[in-house]
């Protein structure tokens, strides 16, 4: 997790390395792959800045090329990464994702109603034994997620959230327990 309003730290030229089908390029430097979301990001092929063929996933370090490129290309990376930090004992987290659909019925409907999906959205809360302030002192801003399906490799779901609640449980003779609720930001991205 990072506050996504933390001090970035700039990066030029950094190595990419393309998975199988050459379309999905990511940050070699596990260091740099978590892009500020308003950060300029300059992409490269073979030295030459490029704008247009590809999408951005900020949050994983990922240029997404629309059609292959060739096995000799180099692809390279400017830009600004947030630094993530493990936070707390996480041992439970859950996230739900809901399609919105606005209702687009008119007088050629027929009588039946009609729907066009207006949005997607995801929202989630996770658990766990309470470690520091990080989670209290997120509250009410975005930051940079990774929850892990199977730790330490295999599934993850990475995003932006917008942390807006956090619960703090104490008993006698337990271990302090921690809620915390988000509001995912922009897409949430399954890894494997």
């Amino acid at each position: 997790m990072q506050d996504v309003n933390a001090a970035p730290v700039a990066f030029v030229d950094e190595a990419t390395t393309p998975d199988a089908a050459l379309t999905r390029y990511q940050v070699t430097n596990p260091a740099y792959r978590y892009w500020a979301p308003d950060a300029a990001i300059t992409v490269k092929k073979n030295g030459e800045v490029i704008t247009g063929g590809f999408v951005l996933e900020r949050v994983g370090g990922y240029v997404v090329f629309a059609a292959p490129l060739l096995e000799t290309d180099v692809v390279t990376v400017s830009g600004e990464a947030l630094t993530m930090v493990q936070a707390g004992g996480l041992a439970k987290w859950s996230v739900e994702t809901d399609a919105e659909h606005a209702d687009a019925t008119t007088f050629a409907s027929g009588g039946w109603k009609e729907f066009k999906q207006a949005g997607v959205s995801w929202s989630g809360s996770c658990e766990g034994f309470w470690g520091d302030e990080l989670f209290f002192d997120g509250l009410g801003k975005v930051v940079a997620l990774k929850l892990y399906a199977d730790q330490p490799a295999g599934l993850c779901f990475e995003g932006y959230a917008l942390i807006n609640g956090d619960g703090i449980k104490v008993q006698v003779n337990a271990l302090v327990e921690e809620s915390i609720n988000f509001q995912g930001v922009g897409k949430l991205y399954p890894r494997w």
